[in-house]
């Protein structure tokens, strides 16, 4: 058997040769494919600078990267096609096995060219593709929506055809993006829950005139309703209810919420608490909160609800992907709505009953995605595709 290529559009940060990532990424996720003994040739996009000091290394011996050049759309699939394509190629006939993790605009690519070299091929759908482009601009102009329904036809047929795949949601991804073959779910989370003995008395305001309300996401695009959140705590301000935001993570929209926070006159309320390497740390960050929000537009089963849950924190996030399979309807929002999020911020807020009510259901709901079981339920996976592939190469 040959090696693999695992394909996303993530951004690797090179420093001197070496791979690091931000979050989400970190070597262990790529030892889920120990199981293969094999290589693995990451394709994906790089960059050579982060704003953030907390950068995981990727330090597995079998884990080769080769980036495509180029960052955006236009110049990866425009501007360096093809050297891209030569890239991808070089890549294609070194190996037998594709690891394709979706939605992304490369591993869509490398799955059209995969239907000239008829490779097995295994996909890691960890959101809607469909949710995450029409939330990913303002304006959808008739052109926009075309090139979506061609997107999301791609992903369908592509996940339908597939040797086997590995949703991230137990139900929700699996109704609108169906396969015929292989097939489990397990949340990309990797949290070791912890023995909590919950009590009402944890559950008093840390600080009644600093209320602090925390929401973790990249701010590279608007996916995650961080200028909802604004707004909410804005109309929350209006009705005398003072909370402060603390936001976890990084990207390039950070001036222009900054400003947003300027202009709605919350800004002393509002921080950027910078990234953080994953794990305890974050956890630790997590303790610091009376609640914990998540009012994305677009989700397949985020990480960072999870993580929220497993310390116990009372949560209110939106109505979309996978997260009404973590949250009850009555903590759920429609997504865009500041003014429901600020009532069910205000609701918790205002119960403390409520909220050690809330905050122990999430925890005994967490366990569910304990890494342990989640590691076992992947290992199962993996090595059915193997045995697939194996079989396939004999």
């Amino acid at each position: 058997m040959k090696e693999i290529i695992y394909v996303h559009d993530h951004k690797f940060i090179n420093i001197d040769g070496i791979f690091y990532s931000e979050g989400k990424f970190t070597s262990s996720v790529f030892s889920r494919y120990d199981v293969f003994e094999r290589k693995i040739y990451v394709i994906s996009r790089k960059t050579e600078n982060s704003e953030s000091i907390k950068l995981n290394k990727i330090q597995n011996s079998n884990v080769y990267f080769y980036p495509v050049k180029g960052i955006g759309f236009s110049s990866v699939f425009g501007r360096f096609f093809f050297i891209n394509l030569k890239i991808i190629i070089e890549q294609f006939n070194k190996s037998q096995t594709l690891i394709v993790r979706l939605p992304s605009f490369l591993g869509i690519f490398v799955l059209i060219l995969n239907l000239f070299f008829q490779k097995k091929y295994f996909i890691e759908l960890v959101g809607d593709p469909q949710e995450a482009l029409i939330t990913s601009k303002k304006k959808v102009g008739f052109l926009f929506k075309y090139f979506i329904y061609i997107f999301s036809a791609f992903n369908k047929f592509f996940v339908k055809k597939a040797d086997g795949v590995i949703y991230v949601t137990q139900y929700d991804l699996q109704k609108r993006y169906p396969t015929k073959k292989l097939q489990t779910y397990a949340s990309n989370v990797e949290v070791n829950i912890k023995p909590l003995n919950l009590s009402l008395d944890e559950y008093t305001l840390k600080n009644e005139k600093n209320i602090k309300v925390g929401l973790i996401g990249s701010f590279n695009n608007e996916y995650k309703g961080i200028d909802t959140a604004l707004k909410a705590i804005h109309l929350l301000k209006q009705k005398d209810c003072i909370v402060q935001l603390h936001i976890l993570g990084s990207g390039k929209l950070k001036d222009y919420y900054l400003e947003m926070a300027k202009e709605l006159k919350i800004a002393g309320q509002i921080y950027f608490d910078g990234s953080l390497a994953g794990g305890e740390a974050v956890l630790k960050w997590l303790k610091d909160l009376d609640l914990y929000i998540q009012p994305s537009r677009t989700e397949g089963l985020p990480r960072a609800l999870i993580e929220a849950m497993s310390v116990g924190l009372p949560a209110v996030a939106t109505k979309v992907g996978g997260i009404p399979e973590l949250l009850p309807d009555e903590f759920l929002v429609p997504s865009n709505n500041s003014l429901e999020l600020a009532e069910k911020i205000k609701m918790l807020i205002h119960s403390q009953q409520l909220r050690y009510e809330q905050g122990k259901a999430n925890y005994e709901k967490a366990k569910e995605y304990d890494s342990q079981i989640l590691r076992e339920r992947r290992m199962k996976f993996w090595s059915q595709a193997k045995t697939i592939v194996e079989k396939d190469f004999k």
